[in-house]
């Protein structure tokens, strides 16, 4: 359990716990990470949380938003947002699913990436600003935990897109039942748990997200990759601090 833990944190962050194991993961070591994804994302939520609390008694909430953001990506290192970027390329620049997949390959960032990783983080800032301003902080620590489940349901039962596999294979051709449950667990718990019933319109706006992304990745595709996995949790980070956004009363 506590591997698979230091193996998500260590995949999805820049965080990582002393020890582990010295010899490589096998592929059905790093599917079993899967479990604490929406944990992981807690995790990261929390830092981002404390952040938030720490900076709004000094900045506005616009630049606070900013600068949440910021450390976000900071702790990430950028990996969903470069998903996400690789996703926006192959899918505006290919007109066939191999084209497509060449393009997201590509290590440049086309036209495509740039303005949907730009206008990911506008959507987000404007979101957490009104967030910030109602002090409403509980959202700051669900979506990324929502998020990041999201990523294990896009993986769940999909095909992998590249033939010659990729970053995201061991993932997606191991993951199973018990990794889902455990991170669909996680996450409902930390919706339901900090923020009650208005947490359900978030798990719902995920899942109606990740249900497009599976029927989108494999018609553009032909099945899911990492990068794909990656665009999962910026959209559904999207869509969530939307909601929570929305719920406040004007």
């Amino acid at each position: 359990m506590l591997q698979g833990f230091r193996t998500a944190l260590a995949f999805l962050s820049r965080l990582s716990l002393p020890g582990g194991k010295s010899t490589p993961l096998r592929p059905e070591d790093l599917a079993r990470s899967f479990a604490h994804f929406a944990a992981i994302g807690l995790v990261l939520g929390c830092l981002q949380g404390a952040a938030a609390a720490a900076m709004t008694p000094f900045l506005p909430a616009s630049l606070a938003a900013v600068w949440v953001l910021v450390l976000g990506t900071w702790l990430t290192r950028g990996l969903h947002l470069d998903g996400l970027a690789d996703v926006a390329d192959g899918v505006g620049g290919g007109f066939d699913r191999q084209k497509r997949l060449a393009i997201m390959k590509d290590s440049r960032v086309g036209a495509f990436g740039v303005l949907a990783v730009g206008l990911a983080l506008l959507l987000k800032a404007a979101a957490l600003a009104h967030l910030l301003e109602a002090g409403r902080l509980a959202p700051l620590l669900i979506v990324p935990s929502v998020s990041r489940c999201a990523m294990v349901w896009c993986a769940f039962a999909s095909p992998y897109a590249r033939s010659e596999g990729g970053l995201g294979k061991p993932f997606v051709d191991h993951v199973g039942r018990k990794e889902l449950a455990w991170s669909t667990a996680t996450a409902a718990l930390a919706a339901l748990g900090l923020s009650g019933f208005r947490g359900l319109p978030i798990l719902l706006a995920a899942m109606v997200v990740i249900l497009g992304l599976r029927s989108l990745s494999r018609r553009w595709l032909g099945g899911i990759t990492g990068d794909v996995l990656g665009a999962a949790n910026e959209a559904v980070e999207i869509v969530g601090y939307t909601v929570a956004a929305a719920l406040i009363p004007h």
